[in-house]
């Protein structure tokens, strides 16, 4: 088919119009993308948008000379006002050695500030415990709004172990970011090579359990060579958080959150104690932990101090007693309780509650006491430091009382708990009336911390006792013997198992015996560490099973929880109401809708 020369001459026009109008298109398009390209990344970079984000007078660059390029992110380090370090104040640390990495927080911009943290570990390395709650995962700890004031230093603390497979030569690198800022520890991995350096021992300890803001803690650290080399090296304290440095002996000198003893020598055998005191900071929060940590080589102890603004736990003794052992209907009886302080330090809001017998009706109570149809409750008492204190009540015995009824009454006041029996009749019946009881410091524990349990069996019968024992059993995979008070009545000791004599007790005579069980590190969050008493005996009346065993259980925690009710349950119950109260309006104006 033949085609006419000016139609070919249109259709090649057409072509080329075609063309070039793409390439027209194209390259508005490819302009239009590239200014918005750069205009938005202008938009995100500090040093060509403008403004002196900084705040140090100069904008952009070159003016500035933070900036390094018009590209840059960031004019300075203080964006946001937020100035944060890390350091374990360490140059080196052997393979299987301990760090303790101290973070600071820092701003000047508001009088308190929300700011999150999130801190990097060492792949070579296993986290202990982190302070102030913080959230551990592998590979990191994440604290969420902590509260930093103005000028005011803000530290947290995280205990590490480096694993024993590091190879030496590696650095330990550690990083910690808030917004605006990060930091970064570096610790090189030195192998030892100093033989004798496994048979180095390290121990701590304030010799306290408790303590209250604004005291003074002095630790003691020992150290001992077992070995047969010299051993020379640093010696360390890695100091608690929310506590300051007061003084060193020994030529100790602070080194940030370390206290240092330069180049410690020990000849084989030899053994020499330093000693460190800080303040526990006024602001210390109740329920704090106090983590000094003293390690020298691949050597290293904890010591824990909780920070307690009360009484610990199980330093009031209370008993209660009615000085009868029968009773008539009709008859009245005055209970008398002694509180005992087992402390050193005044209580001033303590609690005490009593229960009526069963068969018994209120009179009367001294001291402020009522009666709430129930208990007698007296609710802020005050005691001495090691002082005493007495309170009475008074019932009347029903005259519906059957013959040989038990009327049993009982106190309770922090913790611990008394009771005493009265049997309703004309002759006194003999009852097993033999007091056994066992109690530990702590309900929950953390790792590395001390449990102290303390054993005590009264004789209310109207006979001697002389033949009494007691077995005391432990899990020794969790818990070891750390300090024993009461040397002379231990018959036998093994491994998670002890023996007490219970000497001769006459009528109305007590015994008692303390001690302290150290929790092993290893120890899981959660378990439940029981230790089991069993009094044994000829003479000891006719206990029963359950009158003879005294379980006291203990909780596994890796930090102990805060007070008050966690943010979790609040935001729950607050999205609750809101959800309630969305509904409700819904409802309300879908009526109005109808209607």
């Amino acid at each position: 088919m033949l085609t006419h020369p000016e139609t070919k001459k249109r259709t090649s026009l057409r072509i080329f119009s075609a063309i070039l109008g793409a390439v027209f298109v194209g390259s508005l398009f490819t302009g239009l993308f590239a200014s918005s390209y750069e205009k938005t990344y202008a938009i995100h970079s500090e040093c060509s948008d403008g403004a002196d984000n900084d705040e140090n007078g100069k904008t952009d660059y070159p003016q500035d000379l933070s900036c390094l390029s018009p590209d840059d992110d960031y004019e300075g380090p203080h964006l946001t006002g937020n100035f944060i370090t890390v350091t374990d104040g360490r140059d080196t640390v052997e393979p299987g050695g301990a760090v303790i990495y101290i973070i600071t927080l820092k701003q000047q911009r508001d009088d308190i500030r929300n700011v999150d943290v999130v801190l990097h570990l060492p792949f070579q390395s296993n986290i202990v415990s982190a302070s102030d709650g913080g959230e551990i995962t592998p590979g990191f700890v994440r604290w969420r709004n902590v509260s930093v004031q103005k000028n005011i230093t803000r530290t947290l603390q995280i205990n590490v172990n480096v694993s024993p497979e590091v190879k030496p030569g590696q650095y330990l690198v550690a990083q910690v970011r808030v917004p605006g800022m990060s930091a970064t520890d570096t610790t090189l991995v030195q192998s030892n090579v100093q033989p004798a350096a496994s048979r180095l021992s390290v121990s701590v300890s304030d010799n306290r359990e408790y303590a209250v803001p604004g005291e003074n803690l002095t630790y003691q650290i020992r150290i001992r060579n077992d070995g047969a080399y010299v051993i020379e090296s640093d010696l360390n304290l890695a100091i608690p958080t929310q506590t300051y440095f007061v003084s060193a002996g020994g030529g100790g000198a602070r080194d940030s959150y370390n206290v240092r003893w330069y180049r410690v020598k020990l000849s084989p055998g030899e053994s020499r104690t330093f000693s460190a005191t800080v303040r526990v900071e006024n602001r210390a929060k109740d329920k704090t932990i106090l983590r000094a940590r003293a390690y020298m080589l691949t050597a290293s102890d904890l010591d824990q101090t909780l920070v307690t603004f009360g009484l610990p736990y199980g330093a009031i003794t209370p008993t209660i007693t009615d000085d009868r052992k029968s009773a008539r209907a009709g008859d009245m009886l005055t209970y008398v309780i002694n509180l005992k302080n087992d402390s050193g330090t005044v209580g001033t809001d303590v609690s005490v509650n009593a229960s009526l017998p069963q068969y018994a009706e209120f009179v009367s109570a001294t001291e402020g006491g009522y009666f709430d149809g129930t208990n007698v409750r007296w609710l802020v008492v005050q005691i001495a430091p090691n002082g005493y204190r007495a309170l009475s009540f008074s019932v009347r015995v029903r005259s519906d009382a059957p013959e040989g009824a038990v009327l049993l009454a009982s106190v309770f006041s922090e913790g611990i708990t008394s009771r005493d029996k009265t049997t309703v009749g004309g002759e006194a019946v003999e009852e097993n009336q033999v007091f056994f009881n066992k109690t530990s410091s702590s309900r929950e524990a953390v790792p590395g911390s001390r449990i102290t349990y303390r054993i005590s069996v009264r004789n209310t019968l109207d006979r001697v006792i002389s033949d009494a024992t007691v077995l005391d059993r432990y899990d020794p995979a969790y818990l070891t013997l750390d300090r024993n008070d009461s040397p002379d009545d231990l018959l036998s000791f093994s491994s998670g198992r002890m023996v007490w004599k219970v000497p001769v007790l006459n009528p109305g005579e007590s015994w008692e015996a303390r001690y302290v069980l150290l929790v092993s590190e290893n120890a899981p969050n959660g378990m439940i560490l029981e230790n089991v008493a069993t009094l044994r005996g000829a003479d000891l009346g006719d206990l029963s099973l359950n009158e003879r065993v005294r379980t006291s259980r203990t909780g596994v925690l890796k930090e102990f929880p805060t007070t008050g009710a966690e943010l979790d349950l609040l935001l729950g119950i607050l999205l609750s109401a809101v959800s309630i109260l969305t509904a409700g309006v819904q409802r309300k104006y879908a009526f109005g809708k109808i209607f």
